[in-house]
C-alpha cells in the first residue's frame, strides 16, 4: 500500500471505530446508559423524576418482564454490573453473585409484583438507607445485603433497592445516601 493511501485510511479507520463505539453506547439492547464520568450527571426518567449519578458511577436503564410482570427503571452502581433480572416474588435487585465485596448497586424502578409487601410508602425527599425506614433483608455473614424502600414520585409507585457488598466503607455508604437524597 502506498504512503498516500495509508495516510487516508488511518483517519477513516479512526472515524469508523469512533462511530461504532458511539452507536454501541446508545443502543445497548433497548436500554440507555450514562457513561462513567469524572463529574456528577443527572439521570432523568421519562416519568419526570431525576437522580444524581456521582463521578465514576454507572447508570443503566432497564426493563425486564417475567410471568406477565414488568419492572423498569435505572440501576446505579459503583462498579460495572449486568442489568438486573426480575424474579417473581422478590423485589427487583442487583445480582449479588456478580457484585464484588466493595460493590454497591442501587435500583430505582417500578415493581408491580402482587406478591411483594409494600411497607410504608415514602415520598421525596427520601430517607437514607440506614435500617430505620428501609427494610433490610437477611443475608449470611460476609455476603451482600439488601435494603428496600417503597416511595411515590411523580404519581408513580417505585421501589428503591440497594444491594450493599460486605466490604463497603462508610464513605461508600455516604455516597449512596447522597444519591438517595438527590431524588426529585
Amino acid at each position: 500500500m502506498n504512503a498516500r493511501r495509508r495516510r487516508f485510511m488511518r483517519p477513516v479507520a479512526i472515524c469508523l471505530v469512533g462511530s461504532c463505539l458511539a452507536l454501541a453506547a446508545c443502543t445497548s439492547s433497548g436500554t440507555g446508559s450514562l457513561l462513567v464520568s469524572d463529574h456528577t450527571q443527572v439521570y432523568r426518567a421519562s416519568s419526570g423524576w431525576s437522580i444524581k449519578v456521582p463521578p465514576g458511577w454507572h447508570a443503566r436503564q432497564f426493563s425486564d418482564t417475567r410471568n406477565g410482570i414488568t419492572s423498569s427503571g435505572v440501576q446505579l452502581s459503583n462498579v460495572g454490573l449486568p442489568l438486573p433480572s426480575l424474579v417473581p416474588g422478590y423485589p427487583v435487585q442487583v445480582n449479588d453473585r456478580v457484585l464484588p465485596g466493595h460493590g454497591i448497586g442501587l435500583i430505582i424502578a417500578t415493581d408491580p409484583d402482587p406478591k411483594l409487601q409494600r411497607g410504608p410508602i415514602q415520598k421525596p425527599p427520601l430517607p437514607v438507607p440506614n435500617g430505620r425506614y428501609w427494610n433490610i433483608g437477611s443475608s449470611p455473614r460476609g455476603a451482600p445485603y439488601i435494603e428496600t424502600l417503597w416511595f411515590r414520585a411523580q404519581g408513580m409507585l417505585l421501589i428503591a433497592s440497594a444491594k450493599i457488598g460486605p466490604q463497603t466503607t462508610s464513605h461508600d455508604l455516604n455516597v449512596v445516601a447522597s444519591i438517595v437524597k438527590s431524588l426529585h
